[in-house]
């Protein structure tokens, strides 16, 4: 077998690893092209996870509260999607372990709604904590073991238990005005062969 045909069989075999981790996680409820899942993810949600267009979802990333992933997003393996409310701790003479929990009947319906907003073209970095209720703004980067309580602006930069604002993507919305306008008329496809098979081609603007 030559070495093209071995890296290919190789990258389909990846292919079918992430359709059969979609498949066997009902909660995930659609999905774009060019998603990437990696062995050990889990995926639970009340209503639902969806993905967008070509994401990639690293190893051992854990999705427990419903999401709303855009486009072109990178988690990087051990992420978390947490809910706050998952376990209900003020019922008197129940203990939080038998308490209402967010999956049963018993939960209220605000709780089962809530969930992750991740806009499009962020970046969630390695072993990073994101509860319920955010919404990270497009083109964010969480840095890596981040705690993320609160919603984070588009292109912000945070870091830290909890999450604080340590700088900006790009500096000016020209810049930022512009890399969505490239980003938005180019081409960009993912493939398991490997970087140098990834189609990266911003469009041209004026």
């Amino acid at each position: 077998m030559s070495l093209f045909s071995a890296a290919a069989l190789k990258a389909g075999l990846r292919r079918l690893a992430t359709r059969w981790r979609v498949w066997r996680h009902p909660s995930i409820r659609s999905v774009g092209d060019g998603l990437h899942i990696g062995k050990g993810c889990r995926f639970w949600a009340a209503e639902g996870i969806h993905f967008g267009r070509q994401c990639y979802v690293g190893k051992d990333v854990v999705i427990e509260t419903n999401a709303r992933i855009g486009d072109f997003a990178l988690i990087a393996s051990r992420a978390a999607f947490v809910g706050r409310h998952d376990h209900g701790t003020d019922r008197l003479g129940v203990p939080m372990r038998f308490g209402p929990w967010v999956g049963s009947k018993d939960a209220a319906p605000e709780v089962r709604r809530e969930g992750i907003v991740v806009e499009d073209d962020v970046w969630i970095g390695f072993g990073a904590v994101v509860l319920s209720g955010v919404r990270i703004g497009r083109g964010a980067i969480v840095a890596a073991g981040t705690v993320v309580t609160r919603d984070v602006v588009p292109y912000e930069i945070v870091a830290g238990v909890p999450a604080r604002s340590v700088g900006r993507r790009y500096g000016d919305a020209f810049a930022r005005h512009r890399h969505e306008a490239m980003m938005a008329a180019g081409r960009f496809e993912f493939s398991e062969l490997g970087y140098e098979h990834w189609v990266v081609e911003p469009g041209a603007v004026e």
